[in-house]
This record gives structure tokens, C-alpha cells and sequence, in this order.
């Protein structure tokens, strides 16, 4: 029975990402026709594609949805009018709402390179996220390349998205040094938080990633010398709802130098200090994952069945921590740390 689910989710994927275009739709091209991205994201109807030929890029943000492809793996930059957060940090493309709203749900985002080579608490040009989006629903990020960022895919309280085939390189992380403490996760599925929720709290749908797949990524980064605040993640599931993680390649190996564990898939309902969110993350399905290459392969945490209910764990290789307990262990791993410690985040 669970393979024959997983088998079925796998096909449900395939059907969505090969789903055909809207034959009105526009398309749109960079430089061509439109100097920045923005531009012609600034120009676009709703479900337009925008064809970016190759070349170094400002990002954007999206206020409508559109179909960003890239031909030639044209590379998205930090630009100091590009979109960033309050601290600086540089975003390549930015999906905003509130209040369980986005009029950019329904984009995709395919053949990009971000470069977030050099990042560090005293350089912050490069990119130091890839694609951030809050409460946007059936997005699409597929076949992209992230170079060096803290965060490469970001959905808060999104469902229905589809994130598949890209690659994340040398993830890296803010240390806590400086200003900045945050970061370490490639991809991300995690509730609204704070500011950001609506009125209705955790256990409303409008605040939780629902019904996500995260699939055939392969994804690396390394623990810096002497960083103990926080793991790092391949893939981190924040109180998300029906997510699929299925065929990732994951590689965060353990450090002798430092006392932060690596984390290949992290699924839990506590973050940054805060109390433990409830309900957590639930019906969660992790299948056929290559985790050896790191120091956990999956990691879900919690007692009493916090993250468990609805758990499917099939076939992933390397070892694998429930509840504090290793019930699957792959050879030769060391396995000292099973603290996760304080998580910083961006939501």
C-alpha cells in the first residue's frame, strides 16, 4: 500500500509538470524586447511566459504570475535595487503576501543559475536566497542551479508546489558572528510565523504548507569550523501538511570541527526559540532518498508522535533518527549529536 501511494504521487507529478500552457499567454523576451526581468515582469499579463536569454541578471519580484524560463542557464545576481530583505540580504526572485494571499500562485520558475558565491556577513551583493515566496499556492521551481546561498528554495505557508531537478551547491549559512544569524536550509516548507500568519493561527490551512513535492534534487553544503547554534538542512519540513519527499540526493556531512549536526531531511514542529507548534507537521511521506552523504539522512523530531502522524519512511538510504531514536543506520556514520539546537530561519 505505501508503494503503490508513492507511485501514484510520483505520476500526479509528472502530469503537473507537463501540463500544457495557456494558449493565450504571451511570451515575453529578455533583453530582446525588455532590458531586466522586471521589466518584463512589470509588463506581463497574468500567465505569461518570460524567455530570459543567456546573461547575468537582477532579480525580481512578482506580483502577478508568470512562467520565468531560462534559456542558456542565464545567472540571477544580487543587485542593490533587486528585491532584499530588511538586513540586506540580497533575493533573487520574490513571491510577497499576506494574510493567506498571493497573486503571483501559479508561476514557475525553470533553467536559472543564482549565484550566491562569496556570501558572507561582510559581503552581502551576492544572492543570499533564491527564490522566497509567502503564501503563494502551485508554483513551480524545476532544473535550476543555486550557487552559495543560505536559503536556495523558500515557500512559507504555500501549497501545491512542485520543486524538482535543481541542484544546490556550497549552502552556506550566516554564523552568528555578526548581525546576522540565519540560514543553512536549501529548501524550506514552513508555517507562517509571527507577523505573517493570519488571525487563524497554526492550525489554520491558510498558515501551513499543504500537499507539496519536493523531488530529485540533489542538493550539498558543508557545516562551518566551530558553528554550534543551529543544524543545517538539505530539506526542512516546518509543521507542513501532505509533503512528499521522494528521490533527493542530499549531502551535509558531519564536521569534527564543529558541534552543528548535518541534517539531509529535517522534519519538525520546532524553530528559533519558540514553543513547539501544534499541530505538527503531519502525513508526511519521505521515500527512496540518498541521505549517506550525510551525517543524518533523516531526521524527524519531536516525542509523542508530534511529526509522526500520517509518517511514511520507504527506502532512504543513510541513517535515519525518529523521535531521538536511530531506526536505521548505515554503516560507518558517527553519530554523536542529536541536539539540533536553536534554528534561525527565513520565513
Amino acid at each position: 500500500m505505501t508503494r503503490l501511494m508513492g507511485a501514484a504521487f510520483l505520476s500526479g507529478v509528472a502530469v503537473l509538470m507537463a501540463g500544457p500552457a495557456d494558449a493565450r499567454a504571451a511570451a515575453r523576451r529578455v533583453p530582446q524586447s525588455y532590458g531586466t526581468i522586471q521589466a518584463a515582469v512589470d509588463a506581463a499579463h497574468r500567465g505569461d511566459t518570460i524567455e530570459v536569454a543567456p546573461g547575468r541578471y537582477c532579480g525580481a519580484t512578482l506580483d502577478r504570475a508568470v512562467h520565468l524560463v531560462g534559456h542558456g542557464q542565464p545567472v540571477i545576481v544580487g543587485c542593490a535595487d533587486g528585491p532584499a530583505l530588511s538586513g540586506g540580504e540580497r533575493i533573487g526572485f520574490f513571491l510577497p503576501g499576506t494574510a493567506g494571499d498571493n497573486p503571483a500562485s501559479g508561476s514557475s520558475i525553470e533553467g536559472f543559475v543564482f549565484d550566491g558565491r562569496g556570501l558572507s556577513q561582510t559581503d552581502l551583493e551576492p544572492l543570499a536566497l533564491g527564490v522566497l515566496a509567502r503564501f503563494a499556492d502551485r508554483v513551480q521551481v524545476s532544473r535550476n542551479t543555486f550557487l552559495g546561498t543560505i536559503q536556495a528554495v523558500t515557500n512559507t505557508a504555500g501549497d501545491a508546489w512542485v520543486i524538482a531537478g535543481n541542484r544546490i551547491v556550497d549552502l552556506t549559512l550566516f554564523d552568528c558572528t555578526g548581525a546576522l544569524c540565519e540560514g543553512g536550509d536549501g529548501i524550506v516548507l514552513g508555517i507562517a510565523r509571527d507577523g505573517l500568519a493570519t488571525a487563524g493561527g497554526p492550525g489554520d490551512p491558510a498558515n501551513r504548507p499543504e500537499r507539496n513535492v519536493v523531488i530529485d534534487n540533489r542538493i550539498s553544503g558543508a557545516i562551518p569550523d566551530g558553528f554550534d547554534t543551529f543544524s543545517m538542512a538539505g530539506i526542512f519540513v516546518l509543521a507542513g501538511d501532505g509533503t512528499l519527499i521522494a528521490r533527493n540526493e542530499v549531502s551535509v556531512p558531519d564536521n569534527p570541527g564543529a558541534d552543528a549536526s548535518g541534517d539531509g531531511i529535517l522534519v519538525t514542529n520546532s524553530c528559533c526559540g519558540e514553543a513547539p507548534i501544534v499541530p505538527g507537521a503531519r502525513n508526511t511521506a519521505v521515500l527512496a532518498n540518498d541521505g549517506r552523504g550525510s551525517q543524518f539522512a533523516v531526521v524527524v523530531e519531536g516525542s509523542g508522535g508530534a511529526n509522526t502522524g500520517g509518517l511514511v519512511l520507504v527506502g532512504n538510504a543513510g541513517t535515519v533518527q525518529v523521535e531521538g531514536t536511530v531506526v536505521a543506520r548505515d554503516g560507518g556514520r558517527r553519530l554523536t549529536r542529536f541536539d539540533r539546537g536553536l534554528r534561525h530561519l527565513v520565513f
